[in-house]
């Protein structure tokens, strides 16, 4: 690797979707990137709701000589107007760009802006280290593997780079400690990659699962638990494949006695009856759990690809669930091929009769360089044209249909997951709705879509209220039972709080 020829001002930047989230890429880029000498690299964290020319000010008057970003579906947007904007008033500042929003179609990116240098494609940390090294005598460029640019008449896209085979030779990436991040995520991998080959997924386009050592992983996790956080998040796709070593994680985590809740991504159908012993003893409240379901429909799931053994996921679920120590967290995807909006109301039964303490309703994106994407037009998929490239419709779904789909998420989200008003729901659903929760949630939404409520703030209290107001319009006979329900629910959650007007006639018709 070349050395750099005097001090490189280099700053490393992404705009996260909320504060609370953190960048692993960036810290694992500036820990590797480290090696490279007399370059002095800085992380700067913003998020999307910042205006952007208060971003574009901020770096400004770092004044770097070498200006990255991490690009993701979320940010893409907003990096790309920070970038173009960023040349024209510093244009001696190179500009690289990296991370999966990029990876897939750097050609047309390097072509429609111009603020934009260079792309690293793939695995950044080898790429962007040698990169770094090249920049002050901009020569070697043509040698580093993963790597888009402008050639001199042409866009120059060099050879992919392999894998890194040893994850260990990558640095901690929380060195700087934690400190400023305790009331964030904290995100971690304990691997690399995925086995399987769902369509929809970036994984499916390389597939394969690289494991950081053991060592490594519990050296990691000693020093990130000696600091409480708001949650440590591993971000390996199913960290429970090899169940020995997800059981040495955990035990590890349970031994240090941590105070920060840790969350796994997990395939539940794989537990075996030891490890569900095991995990019906573990401390109550450390580990969250999220199951990606994404759909219970068998035509659906084979048109991606993808692999499941309900029955056995549902028993182990309700294994968990019973158990009630572990936090656990269900998420569908609407808009995969095949799957029409009766199929998905089934998907939708199904699941929600786990009664999992979190149920995500998610949409399919399209996304570059995955399979599907490659396929979308077979399945006559209309999405959008810009990130985050959200489903619109296909042959199985209209857009009216979406857009009904995205009023129950919504609500279920008011309704359900913020875990307010479970006595009173599943009343209703039992008894209004003969235990049809996807009836219920279609017609709450459309309740909320007839009087205008969506798009609006709306304070706990008039979640309650609005609910009496529907089962009054729509279910009198069940509006005494739901009326003292919802008093019970609310008293359990609010009990420091004064008792909202319950009588129909006191509803509260706007906020």
């Amino acid at each position: 690797m070349s050395i750099c020829d005097g001090q490189q001002q280099v700053i490393l930047a992404t705009l996260n979707a909320k504060y609370i989230h953190t960048s692993l890429a960036l810290r694992y880029l500036k820990e590797y990137c480290g090696q490279v000498e007399n370059c002095s690299i800085a992380i700067k964290e913003f998020t999307i709701n910042q205006p952007i020319r208060a971003i574009m000010a901020d770096l400004f008057l770092a004044q770097p000589e070498v200006l990255g970003f991490s690009c993701y579906i979320w940010n893409i947007r907003e990096i790309l107007a920070i970038c173009d904007d960023y040349k024209r008033v510093s244009p001696q500042t190179s500009i690289i760009l990296g991370g999966p929003e990029v990876s897939y179609d750097a050609d047309e990116i390097l072509l429609s802006h111009p603020g934009v240098d260079f792309i690293v494609r793939g695995e950044g940390e080898e790429s962007l280290a040698e990169l770094l090294a090249a920049l002050p005598q901009k020569s070697g460029l043509e040698r580093i593997s993963g790597l888009s640019y402008r050639g001199k008449d042409a866009i120059a896209h060099n050879p992919d780079r392999t894998w890194m085979p040893e994850l260990d030779r990558i640095p901690f990436p929380y060195a700087e400690g934690l400190g400023m991040l305790s009331d964030q995520i904290i995100y971690y991998e304990s691997s690399r990659g995925c086995p399987f080959r769902c369509s929809y997924c970036l994984s499916a386009a390389r597939p394969g699962i690289r494991n950081f050592s053991m060592a490594r992983v519990e050296a990691d996790l000693d020093k990130l638990l000696s600091q409480p956080v708001r949650e440590i998040k591993f971000v390996d796709r199913t960290i429970n494949l090899d169940e020995a070593r997800f059981q040495a994680i955990m035990e590890f985590i349970i031994a240090k006695r941590g105070s920060s809740p840790v969350h796994f991504e997990v395939d539940a159908a794989l537990f075996s009856e030891p490890m569900l012993e095991f995990l019906e003893g573990v401390p109550q409240g450390l580990f969250n759990f999220e199951v990606g379901v994404q759909t219970t429909y068998e035509p659906a799931l084979r048109a991606v690809r993808r692999k499941m053994d309900w029955n056995r996921l549902s028993s182990n679920i309700k294994r968990l669930k019973a158990a009630g120590n572990i936090h656990l967290h269900l998420d569908l995807i609407a808009g995969l091929p095949g799957e029409d909006l009766a199929n998905f109301a089934d998907s939708f039964n199904m699941v929600y009769d786990l009664h999992p303490d979190y149920l995500q309703l998610g949409f399919l994106k399209m996304l570059k360089g995955s399979p599907l994407y490659g396929e979308s037009k077979d399945f006559g998929y209309i999405c959008q044209l810009l990130p985050p490239y959200q489903v619109l419709a296909n042959n199985n779904l209209n857009y009216g249909q979406v857009t009904h789909l995205e009023d129950i998420e919504e609500v279920l989200d008011k309704h359900y997951n913020s875990g307010n008003i479970p006595v009173t729901i599943d009343y209703l659903i039992e008894n209004a709705y003969n235990s049809r929760p996807m009836d219920f949630y279609s017609e709450l939404a459309d309740f909320w879509r007839n009087n205008g409520w969506f798009g609006k703030g709306h304070r706990q209290e008039s979640i309650y209220l609005h609910l009496l107001e529907f089962v009054s319009r729509l279910h009198p006979q069940h509006q005494d039972q739901v009326a003292e329900r919802l008093k019970y629910d609310y008293l359990c959650r609010h009990h420091t709080h004064g008792l909202p007007q319950m009588r129909s006639a006191d509803l509260l018709g706007n906020d």
